[in-house]
């Protein structure tokens, strides 16, 4: 299944070695320092020529002064008014000689600039960088950007001011401030200032690019979408509304997402983080507050799809404190994957409990009203495993005060204009370290290991396998899960879906199910909305939507393009090469993680699933990711032996290089006693590798 991970191994290897960080000394790629404004350049030609310029302009001004001083000896009636017009003339001389000496030292300022950038062009020529990467490669911190360092450093010093006031002053509220951000650095000043400007440089690169957009992306459960209040009350739009005004002196606008889905697991969320968080983040983010343990394994996983498939190698934000999962963060700062992490508490593990017993009146403002909810009593969500609003404000306040601090070291990096980054230690990687979980490699079809965590590279160069990186054949993912950024389970869709009514709270007809599957949501889901409904929506807009069907619903057909690496060899000549597994490595199917009795449809016994046009004889349950309460949510269906794929052409054009790979597969419900009563089938993920 994966011997093409095994090709070229020891050319990979030798990639792998060159993109570590400056670690055990081996050596980083040499940064680009961008030249500082107003760098002159001693130009002698220039100058003289400027200086003949202001040489021969006062000549001339002497000349005409003195045919002035001729002709008022000549006409003495008209002295005073001569007198007068030669003082005219003068001032407009001076003012010319003035505008061209400045003129002068424009034109220098100029060339001098310009001679840096060429400097700097030279130097990227030889190596440094490759040449199509200058403009991206060379943060604009000069004065040429519309920083406004002044309004911003007051900024800076009013957010931390206001932190002090809500939270005790200044000692309490740091004091707190390190009890609830724990970074994956180590504790030494050398390290934290080292991942501090990590994060800095993330934001000069933000502010160099066309957008000027900083991304930050939160995903994870109910925690995280507000569960109890207004959604717009949770954490991540507390941290956006403290943030905001800071990144608008930085001319950068901050956008935040919040894409948390209530109840559901971290997989198959982490093999979709494209499709949930955006490719475009800078900063991601899980909460694993509740569902899943105490282990650090699916918590791995999820970060090495984040640093695999996101094209900026997102700083990750732990919504948790649990030593396991803090490590697995520390391990991954260690092995240069990940630089700038933080791990954040709540606030049980944050807040001095006898702050509580203090009248409500004598409690510094931050710490009033905690025990109120942000909605209206009675809301959906309201129970004691959810934050309140007052912990929403604490949780949002601790994380933008770590951002402050790093705008703060940004603003020092554009100021000063020494500035050095290494944007190779920004972009996503191609390969991987060693997992730090014990990862058991087999062939089991129920325990994909290469699908979380990738395979090993062998090569004849190492004969310590724990040292040899690791590579991730591409994922992709379609879910019908909202909010969905991009990559709709639809977009997959050939036929066999029935007409989306378009309201999710409405209930589907026995009709719809016996004319095809049904875009639909389940009864929990559903109940659970209808109550929201009741008091406003409250502004959640997650939902998990799926594609349910019974036995009369007939044939789904999806059809999944390749999104690997190009293939250019002649396939109408091999046939060989028009075998699926040629293209394709795995494909995973998930149903909707929730519970509905002993007679719900049983994905891997219930539904019968042909692909390539061959039916799958393996389909089984993925049992070392993807479970929800402990039920286990996907399945994997083998690609046949005989399975074959269909080479379409895209946009018209009809060359092999414009040719798409797609795999066709047909499913049905098989088991005529499943029913919608009971629980009809229902598919919401399909995710797939590419090779």
């Amino acid at each position: 299944m994966h011997i093409h991970a095994k090709v070229n191994a020891s050319i990979i290897q030798n990639q792998y070695h060159q993109q570590q960080p400056q670690q055990h000394n081996m050596q980083r790629r040499k940064p680009v320092t961008t030249p500082p404004v107003g760098s002159h350049s001693n130009n002698p030609k220039n100058g003289t020529s400027d200086l003949n310029d202001a040489t021969s302009t006062t000549n001339k001004f002497a000349s005409f002064s003195r045919t002035n001083k001729v002709a008022s000896g000549n006409i003495r009636k008209n002295r005073h008014k001569l007198l007068g017009n030669w003082f005219f003339a003068a001032l407009l001389m001076l003012l010319f000689l003035v505008f061209v000496i400045v003129v002068g030292i424009r034109d220098r300022s100029v060339e001098s600039r310009h001679q840096d950038n060429d400097s700097v062009t030279k130097n990227m020529m030889r190596g440094s960088v490759p040449t199509n990467d200058l403009q991206n490669d060379r943060p604009k911190v000069t004065n040429d950007l519309m920083y406004d360092f002044k309004n911003a450093r007051d900024k800076i010093r009013q957010i931390r001011q206001e932190f002090y006031d809500r939270y005790g002053g200044q000692t309490e509220a740091m004091s707190m401030l390190k009890r609830g951000i724990i970074p994956a650095s180590s504790m030494d000043e050398t390290s934290t200032n080292r991942a501090m400007r990590h994060t800095a440089e993330r934001i000069l690169l933000a502010a160099q690019n066309v957008e000027k957009r900083f991304v930050m992306s939160f995903g994870g459960y109910s925690v995280t979408v507000g569960r109890g209040n207004y959604y717009h009350q949770s954490y991540p739009f507390v941290m956006e509304k403290v943030l905001q005004p800071l990144f608008k002196d930085m001319d950068l606008e901050l956008i935040v997402r919040n894409s948390a889905i209530g109840g559901i697991p971290s997989f198959p969320y982490g093999w979709c983080l494209p499709n949930f968080l955006g490719k475009d983040s800078d900063v991601v983010s899980w909460d694993y507050g509740m569902n899943e343990g105490q282990d650090a394994d699916a918590f791995e996983s999820y970060l090495r799809q984040s640093v695999a498939t996101l094209d900026k190698r997102p700083m990750m934000i732990l919504l948790d404190t649990k030593r396991s999962r803090v490590n697995m963060l520390k391990a991954y700062h260690d092995n240069g994957s990940l630089l700038d992490s933080i791990a954040v508490g709540r606030g049980e593990v944050v807040v001095k409990k006898d702050i509580f017993q203090l009248k409500e009146e004598d409690r510094p403002i931050g710490f009033q009203k905690w025990d109120e909810w942000g909605a209206p009593k009675g809301s959906p969500g309201q129970s004691n495993w959810h934050p309140k609003m007052m912990e929403h404000e604490l949780i949002g306040w601790m994380i933008a005060m770590h951002f402050v601090d790093a705008v703060e070291v940004a603003l020092d990096m554009a100021q000063s204009g020494n500035v050095q980054i290494d944007k190779s230690a920004h972009v996503k990687l191609s390969l991987l370290p060693p997992p730090v979980s014990h990862v058991v490699h087999s062939n089991e079809p129920q325990t994909p290991s290469h699908l979380l965590y990738g395979v090993a590279l062998q090569s004849h160069n190492s004969s310590d396998a724990s040292a040899s990186p690791w590579h991730m054949d591409p994922v992709s993912c379609r879910t019908s899960f909202l909010p969905n950024i991009q990559g709709g389970l639809s977009d997959i869709v050939v036929s066999g879906v029935t007409q989306d009514v378009g309201d999710d709270l409405k209930s589907r007809d026995d009709s719809q199910y016996n004319s095809g599957w049904v875009v639909d949501v389940g009864k929990v889901e559903r109940d659970t909305k209808r109550k929201v409904e009741r008091v406003g929506g409250l502004g959640y807009i997650d939902m998990k939507n799926a594609i349910y069907g019974i036995p009369q619903s007939g044939t789904l057909r999806f059809s999944i393009p390749h999104e690997g690496p190009i293939h250019s060899h002649d396939h109408d000549h091999d046939p060989d090469m028009l075998a699926a597994s040629h293209w394709f490595d795995t494909l995973v199917f998930c149903e909707v993680n929730e519970k509905r009795g002993s007679n719900e449809c049983k994905p891997e016994t219930d539904m019968t699933f042909i692909v390539g046009g061959v039916e799958s004889k393996s389909v089984v349950q993925i049992t070392n990711a993807a479970a929800y309460l402990k039920k286990l949510i996907c399945i994997n269906v083998g690609i046949p032996e005989d399975a074959v794929i269909t080479l379409k052409t895209a946009n018209g054009d009809v060359s092999e290089q414009n040719e798409v790979a797609e795999l066709t597969i047909d499913v049905f419900v098989s088991n005529p006693n499943v029913t919608r009563e009971n629980g009809a089938c229902s598919i919401s993920h399909v995710v797939w590798q590419s090779h």
